[in-house]
């Protein structure tokens, strides 16, 4: 049986306390959609916020391709554990478990081991967005097999790093995110494009981020999702190119290969395999 290949291009989230809002995410074409238990609910309703996932769950109808994920609170905060041990438990339809502000390794440890001993089949992915957590991140990326992806929060990150939220100023920051995945062969999401209705600005914040090595990217609004996942998902005519490129590489590997008056070399060749494989 051929095993299904999850897609992460797309990530869109749905605030625990919105989840009237959960069927049109999980109808977005995201590949992951996102309930979030920590930012989009306030402190005292955490509780609240987790009893109404384990309710509006079970309900939804998750399409092929989809994988529910939820954000839960930091396992710093008291709130965090207890979600991680409620959704193992009581969760089924979660196949991700997303952990914000990740600071240490040891954090995506305990909670790789908890998933490990309880939910075999759930995902984990992490957030880099303290400023310990970018210092610490090429550990965090190789800390569990479990981790299948990195998130670049560049909103609570430029705060921690005292830096405008803005491209040059939070460089360095993406690029070590993009590293350590790199290291660790993990795709790396970037952070959500701040204005939702400029579509023209969000495709060129695509185009920026992939040509720096990333794989995708977070929404913050459904009507961002089609934009973003253009942008990350090869078009038949470069994956045709790419296979056309292999088919002669393969041929004969010993000889100098050049495609419409271009040297293609072997790192070349290898970023060609994963776009013949889409």
């Amino acid at each position: 049986m051929t095993q299904t290949v999850q897609q992460r291009r797309a990530a869109v989230f749905v605030g625990g306390l919105a989840l009237e809002g959960l069927g049109a995410t999980l109808a977005s074409g995201a590949d992951l959609a996102c309930i979030d238990l920590e930012d989009a609910v306030p402190p005292g309703r955490k509780g609240e916020a987790r009893a109404a996932l384990l309710s509006a769950a079970p309900d939804c109808a998750v399409p092929p391709g989809v994988q529910l994920v939820a954000r839960i609170n930091a396992l710093t905060d008291p709130d965090g554990p207890e979600d991680l041990h409620v959704l193992m438990a009581e969760a089924p339809a979660v196949r991700g478990i997303l952990l914000p502000k990740v600071d240490d390794p040891e954090e995506i440890r305990a909670a790789g081991d908890i998933i490990d001993a309880t939910r075999p089949e759930v995902d984990l992915y992490a957030i880099i967005e303290t400023a310990k957590g970018l210092e610490h991140c090429v550990r965090i990326a190789q800390a569990h097999p479990r981790l299948k992806a990195l998130f670049f929060g560049g909103f609570d990150l430029s705060t921690a790093l005292g830096c405008d939220m803005a491209w040059e100023p939070l460089l360095y920051a993406r690029s070590r995110v993009v590293h350590a995945g790199a290291l660790a062969g993990l795709p790396v999401l970037d952070s959500p494009y701040p204005v939702v209705a400029d579509l023209k600005g969000l495709q060129a914040d695509c185009a920026r981020v992939k040509a720096l090595g990333m794989t995708g990217k977070a929404a913050k609004h459904v009507s961002q999702v089609a934009t973003i996942r253009e942008a990350f998902t090869a078009t038949p005519a470069e994956v045709a190119r790419a296979r056309a490129i292999l088919a002669m590489f393969e041929a004969d590997p010993t000889r100098p290969l050049v495609y419409e008056g271009k040297l293609v070399e072997q790192p070349t060749v290898k970023r060609l395999q994963r776009i013949a494989r889409t």
